[in-house]
């Protein structure tokens, strides 16, 4: 018998970046939560990620978790993770669930984990560089690090259909366009209009020069900062679409779902 493709997508619980949006609450900062492979899980639950789940049209019950990765651990990208983790399992009534982060979130100085959640989750992996890692039928890999002050990853997920892949916070630098080539869906963290000292995020003219060297079928732009926003993510979408002759660019929109099809 021939297998079920899975219903893979993505709904995006928050498109905000930077701590001016952040802390005035432009945007959402929950993150994105996916349905790949046939895992739920949830990537990068920042400042509201719980509360943007239940409101979701329909809501998307934290019970039905199976997964958390986290990128890094800068706040706007996983303040909201031991909230999912509680939630998740019922207060540790059931033990369930796999949490993939950066070393430094797991333990160490600036450990973000709550010890005592630790045991309501069925396992923790520490994520390395360009390691593959597995769960249930879900296949990904981390990149190599990025450079954002802190440990920081990308990832890639190989689906039936194709590479998806996210370009999460990042200065540009040497060979970064290489660990996400041959990628059908790219979402890309775009914080900056342009970079005028030495923010480690991407600016406009920096994700131009990733997307035509990239060439996704289609890419996602998220994690607006203030001015980004001012500027108007979707005239942004249009003149990155243009410009770099990639068939669509998306401008993510809180609650927006995404189908990988």
């Amino acid at each position: 018998m021939k297998k079920k493709m899975a219903n893979n997508f993505l709904v995006f619980l928050g498109t905000g970046g930077s701590r001016h949006v952040m802390a005035e609450q432009l945007r959402s900062t929950g993150g994105t939560y996916f349905e790949l492979e046939g895992e739920r899980g949830i990537f990068d639950p920042g400042p509201g990620a719980l509360g943007q789940l239940i409101k979701n049209k329909p809501p998307l019950n934290p019970e039905n978790l199976s997964t958390i990765i986290l990128s890094h651990g800068h706040i706007d990208h996983c303040n909201d993770v031991n909230l999912i983790i509680d939630s998740m399992t019922r207060g540790g009534l059931k033990k369930k669930g796999t949490l993939f982060a950066p070393g430094e979130i797991i333990e160490g100085k600036n450990q973000v984990l709550f010890n005592y959640l630790k045991p309501f989750l069925f396992s923790i992996e520490k994520l390395k560089p360009c390691k593959q890692y597995s769960v249930g039928e879900l296949n990904f890999s981390t990149s190599v690090l990025h450079q954002h002050g802190m440990e920081t990853y990308g990832f890639s997920f190989f689906l039936e259909d194709g590479k998806l892949s996210f370009i999460t916070d990042t200065s540009l630098f040497p060979g970064l366009d290489e660990y996400y080539s041959n990628s059908r869906w790219l979402v890309l963290n775009l914080v900056l209009e342009k970079n005028c000292g030495n923010a480690q995020h991407l600016d406009i003219k920096e994700a131009e020069e990733l997307l035509k060297k990239i060439q996704p079928e289609v890419a996602v732009i998220t994690h607006f900062g203030r001015k980004i926003l001012r500027k108007g993510p979707e005239k942004v979408a249009d003149y990155l679409e243009k410009e770099t002759g990639i068939k669509k660019v998306i401008a993510a929109q809180d609650g927006g779902r995404f189908d990988l099809k």
